[in-house]
């Protein structure tokens, strides 16, 4: 396994973008300004992941940099800074943009080329400690003290605006967030498997994995979960239908997702989400009480390490996890659906926004911030 070391010196920035498309396609206009700014946006980033979300008609796009400062120096430059103000205001357009120190993220993979993920930021190392145990995620991180918990100041998520299709017109400016939001990316491909380790997946793991995505996806804010996006490469593999999976039992379980309701788009080669926690503690509780993910993960285990059946086998896996305070966090929405992302919660003082004309980068991205994280 292979993890990420950080820069120190500054944070770095995942900006992610998203067009809705309003409609069964984009428009003939919608499509150029998607075709414009991603243009301007790969022309500048370190990397960037062409997304489609599985279950709502429009385009994403993760994006990385390396400080807030190269971000800002893109983002305010004549190009892209015409293309955003000229937006009208039922665009679809929206983004979301996450500042990271060395101290609290993480990255994980299986295999080290090419880059997904934070690993457009930092360098790659071997994995050799802290993995494999409940609790391995949190140990990585670098506590700003002794009684830092990384727990969230609210002690659960408010119900956000239901969903019920109305755009909101206009420029929705996000100006606060509680601190300790847990941002994670999930990522697997199986386009190299072959035909022994294809078939041993599907007879025993996939139906597990495609429960558990589903679960985690549809978790709700009961369980803590701001937003969820499942996606898949634009223009995507699709594999074969699968009728023996390895389906786990749901009535034994608190999983949502009993045969028949699974997430549609489970089916691409390559498939990515993309998940906002409250906090830490909500994401480590659902991944250890749900028992579709338990066995998973156990039988995964059993599988691929230790001379396992597919121990070495060519699954890819890669894991994105940062924990963010208030003001490494920025967000803008222009003519989205008014539960999109941050923008649901807006009633909340802690989620709050402003409306007008195109927004500011907040102070945060005016100079570089050291961090100094543990050494392990």
């Amino acid at each position: 396994m292979l993890r990420v070391k950080f820069p120190t010196a500054h944070h770095f920035t995942v900006a992610l973008f998203g067009c809705q498309y309003h409609a069964e396609s984009p428009s003939q206009g919608k499509l150029e300004l998607i075709n414009t700014f991603q243009s301007l946006l790969k022309s500048a980033a370190i990397g960037v992941e062409e997304l489609e979300q599985n279950d709502q008609l429009s385009k994403l796009w993760l994006s990385y940099w390396e400080s807030p400062q190269t971000f800002k120096a893109w983002w305010e430059s004549a190009d892209i800074a015409s293309f955003w103000s000229s937006l009208p205001d039922d665009a679809g357009f929206w983004r979301e943009t996450i500042s990271l120190p060395a101290t609290r993220a993480i990255y994980q993979t299986n295999k080290g080329d090419p880059p997904a993920g934070f690993a457009h930021c930092g360098e790659l190392i071997p994995l050799t400690s802290k993995s494999g145990y409940w609790g391995a995620y949190r140990s990585r991180m670098t506590p700003e003290s002794p009684d830092d918990k990384f727990e969230s100041p609210l002690p659960s998520l408010p119900e956000p605006r239901p969903s019920t299709g109305t755009i909101r017109h206009g420029r929705v400016k996000m100006t606060k967030f509680p601190d300790n939001i847990c941002y994670v990316v999930e990522g697997q491909d199986y386009s190299a498997m072959a035909e022994k380790e294809r078939d041993y997946w599907n007879e025993n793991l996939d139906g597990l994995a495609k429960q558990w995505i589903t679960t985690v996806v549809r978790a709700g804010h009961e369980r803590g979960l701001i937003s969820a996006r499942a996606c898949h490469p634009s223009g995507g593999e699709k594999l074969p239908e699968v009728k023996s999976n390895g389906a786990h039992d749901a009535s034994s379980s608190p999983s949502d997702a009993i045969p028949g309701t699974l997430l549609p788009g489970l089916n691409y080669a390559s498939q990515t989400q993309i998940l906002f926690w409250l906090d830490l503690a909500k994401m480590e509780y659902i991944g250890r009480t749900d028992k579709v993910h338990v066995k998973l993960r156990r039988d995964f285990f059993t599988a691929y390490t230790g001379g396992g059946a597919m121990e070495g086998g060519d699954l890819w896996l890669w894991v994105d996890l940062g924990i963010l305070k208030g003001d490494e966090i920025d967000a803008e929405y222009i003519g989205c659906y008014d539960d999109t992302g941050f923008m649901a919660y807006d009633d909340h003082p802690l989620f709050a926004s402003e409306t007008g004309s195109p927004a500011k980068l907040p102070d945060f991205f005016e100079k570089p911030i050291e961090s100094n994280p543990m050494e392990w």
